[in-house]
């Protein structure tokens, strides 16, 4: 009986640590934002979309991102009155880019995950086009399950302005 216990315990234990993995947010929102990029049949998914910001973002920078897109980058359709806050994809780091090549994400510990990809060869071989472009993903705990509370590209080796940030001075306006 209590070695029955001790594998039920176990089976739990390696379950909860399953499903605090940090890196499970970034990864998918890596993945639907490569699948906007691909050179053939592009996705056209919005990782900032009522769905995935309710599963994949912390309550924080919903209600951050909810405020921003009162202020749209874009004019918006009639009838609607919120959009996008962003006139660039940021995930992507700009309005042009590449098929993303060479997909990493990496758990470095303290709810920061890194995501490195490359997204520029298409446009050269120069040495700028091969560099990988770095995301530094902050992921909390919510409700029980890891969500990403901010996202700060990294720029010329150096941590940049945080998206969460950007969104409150857009919010600001």
């Amino acid at each position: 009986m209590k070695a029955l216990l001790l594998v039920a315990a176990l089976c739990l234990s390696a379950t909860a640590a399953l499903a605090a993995d940090p890196t499970g947010p970034v990864k998918e929102v890596i993945k639907v934002t490569a699948g906007n990029w691909k050179a053939e049949n592009p996705s056209s998914e919005d990782i900032f979309d009522k769905d995935h910001l309710g599963r994949l973002f912390s309550a924080d920078f919903v209600a951050v991102y909810t405020e921003a897109s009162k202020h749209p980058a874009f004019d918006l359709p009639e009838g609607e009155t919120t959009g996008s806050p962003f006139d660039y994809d940021p995930i992507a780091g700009g309005q042009d880019g590449c098929p993303f090549e060479n997909i990493r994400v990496e758990d470095d510990g303290d709810g920061q995950v890194t995501a490195l990809f490359n997204n520029r060869k298409c446009f050269g071989s120069d040495a700028e086009y091969q560099k990988d472009t770095v995301l530094i993903f902050h992921v909390v705990e919510e409700r029980g399950r890891p969500v990403i509370d901010d996202i700060y590209p990294v720029v010329d080796g150096n941590s940049g302005s945080s998206i969460k940030d950007e969104l409150k001075i857009i919010a600001a306006q």
